[in-house]
């Protein structure tokens, strides 16, 4: 008789391996973000240059969130896997159209989240303000919607946009474990850093959050992969 197979790691021990795995790499993104925001604060010179891209962001709109979405979650990323050679042999061109069509979709909707939460809680960056927006951006928006539809539409990438298979991977392991572990992560990055992007005036805010999805795409899609390994 083979021996019985160990029991999986509980969820709480998996959150704590994902924390220490990430600890470090979140930590150095943030300090990232510290960095630009203060610059942008304390440095004449890089406030111009802010400014000017939030001019940008201004005259185009909807356009720059599709664009700079696009470029920051799924150019950059596939460019890099592919060249650590992490991406599937097969259907590279087909899953790069499908993370086209996703994220140039996301970035808009986030950029319409952000003219939401503009629009109810003012543009001041008191405290009072960004804790109301980085409250509805992470424990309520984030776990019902940012977060299971993003590991939906990774699924269905994976599965070469195959619908049937994408709604049978949806089981109890996905809402139970996947969705759970990908969402401390993203506290991990987006609590501290969205506190920062919200303190910005309202044309750069998107901005520095492209920035920073730049660098969290990377980490969530490797640590979704290795989640489902277990």
């Amino acid at each position: 008789m083979p021996d019985p197979l160990p029991p999986a790691p509980s969820i709480f021990h998996t959150i704590g391996t994902v924390f220490r795995q990430n600890q470090t790499a979140c930590l150095v993104l943030n300090v990232i973000v510290i960095t630009l925001v203060t610059t942008y604060y304390q440095v004449p010179a890089v406030a111009s240059v802010w400014e000017a891209v939030g001019e940008f962001k201004l005259r185009w709109s909807y356009a720059f969130s599709l664009t700079s979405t696009v470029f920051a979650a799924t150019l950059m990323p596939f460019c890099i896997q592919a060249l650590m050679g992490t991406l599937p042999a097969e259907g590279r061109g087909k899953r790069l159209g499908l993370s086209i069509l996703f994220w140039g979709y996301r970035g808009m909707e986030i950029d319409l989240f952000y003219r939401f939460q503009g629009f109810v809680f003012g543009h001041g960056n008191d405290v009072s303000t960004l804790l109301k927006k980085v409250t509805l951006d992470q424990f309520v928006f984030s776990p019902l919607w940012f977060v299971p539809t993003y590991l939906i539409a990774l699924r269905w990438i994976d599965l070469g946009a195959n619908w049937k298979l994408t709604r049978a991977s949806l089981d109890r392991e996905f809402w139970t474990r996947t969705c759970p572990t990908v969402m401390v992560t993203n506290w991990l990055v987006w609590i501290p850093a969205l506190a920062l992007v919200y303190s910005l005036p309202a044309a750069l805010q998107f901005p520095l959050f492209s920035v920073v999805m730049c660098f969290f795409i990377l980490i969530v899609t490797l640590l979704a992969g290795k989640t489902e390994q277990r």
